[in-house]
């Protein structure tokens, strides 16, 4: 057993939540952006959807091997497939823990300054699903792709309901909502930063994913704050739910969907894809795909849970935005967008 202490109430932490509750009319994407997708700059035929240096196989010789128009379709494929991943984290991981944060089934949830943050964050999360649906819509649109093919289950969520079906009780599985949500909070904005700050894919992609990250920088101190908040009211069985749930939690948000790329590869009818996602799993890319977890290690510090959860925690990149709000990329300028004909 840990000898850490559980978090309890704390007035610096809950003077920090003040301030980012009073901060959402400054700082808010909903608020400052609302109109990002269609004043962004200028798309161009030329600019990759996706960064390259993001492609896991990105290296393998019959990747390379396929023609340059396979190869760009694979990432546009994968810019597809990363903005369905995010509206589904948001919609089946995310917003179901808030959901439960707001019906007050929690002992510490109806405290107004909680709900307040967790309904601003309710907000935003709506908005970010938004964002990511019109950049989806608009590249199928401006790339010519009139479908796609059938998605495989978020892994995320797969996990999850898997854990539920092994929880017998009602408030147990409610532990495990809570705990994927604020998982869900603690990493995404790692994923985001990726895109976000690469600049020579399409100017409206890295748009919308530094708005995200920027409400997401802002959530992931909200939901450990609220997660120390209720954990501190939690009694021995449901603190122990939590220890349980955590790990779990965390391989499923760094796992990598193998399936999704072989989707991709098929797709674009690269050949070897078998062969190609063989070699990956001997890699590190193969098995992780968020790599920065420095939100969630400062959460299993703060509940007294380092020697309870069995993660191995990488080192934090140098890149990682999360302590480092001056590492946040720059919101790229705005202008009114032309038509522009599908190819």
């Amino acid at each position: 057993m840990s000898t850490d202490q559980p978090a309890g109430p704390d007035a610096a932490s809950e003077a920090t939540l003040r301030r980012i509750v009073d901060a959402w009319p400054q700082r808010a994407a909903v608020v400052k952006a609302p109109d990002a997708t269609r004043t962004a700059e200028a798309w161009n035929p030329d600019l990759p959807d996706y960064p390259p240096g993001l492609v896991p196989f990105a290296d393998h010789p019959l990747f390379l091997a396929a023609a340059p128009e396979q190869r760009e379709h694979v990432r546009t494929g994968l810019w597809l497939g990363y903005n369905e991943r995010v509206i589904a984290t948001e919609q089946l991981v995310a917003e179901p823990g808030f959901h439960l944060v707001m019906a007050g089934g929690l002992a510490g949830s109806e405290a107004p300054l909680i709900r307040q943050a967790i309904q601003q964050a309710l907000v935003d999360e709506s908005f970010h699903t938004y964002l990511h649906m019109t950049a989806h819509d608009r590249t199928m649109r401006l790339r010519g792709i009139r479908e796609r093919p059938g998605q495989p289950v978020l892994v995320t969520y797969r996990r999850l309901q898997q854990m539920m079906a092994e929880l017998p009780e009602a408030w147990e599985r409610d532990i495990a909502v809570l705990t994927w949500s604020v998982v869900a909070e603690t990493c995404i904005n790692a994923l985001l930063a990726l895109v976000a700050r690469d600049k020579e894919i399409q100017p409206v992609h890295s748009l919308i994913t530094t708005l995200h990250l920027r409400d997401e920088s802002a959530h992931g101190s909200i939901l450990v704050h609220v997660m120390c908040e209720l954990y501190a009211r939690m009694n021995a069985a449901q603190r122990e739910t939590v220890a349980r749930c955590l790990p779990v939690a965390l391989a499923a948000f760094a796992e990598q969907d193998r399936s999704v790329l072989r989707l991709e590869l098929t797709e674009a009818g690269i050949e070897g894809a078998d062969e190609i996602l063989g070699d990956l799993a001997a890699m590190p890319q193969g098995r992780q795909l968020v790599r920065d977890f420095s939100g969630a290690r400062r959460l299993v510090a703060e509940l007294g849970l380092t020697d309870r959860v069995d993660f191995t925690f990488p080192e934090q990149p140098d890149w990682s935005p999360v302590g480092h709000p001056d590492q946040l990329p720059e919101i790229p300028s705005f202008r009114t967008e032309p038509a522009a004909a599908p190819r």
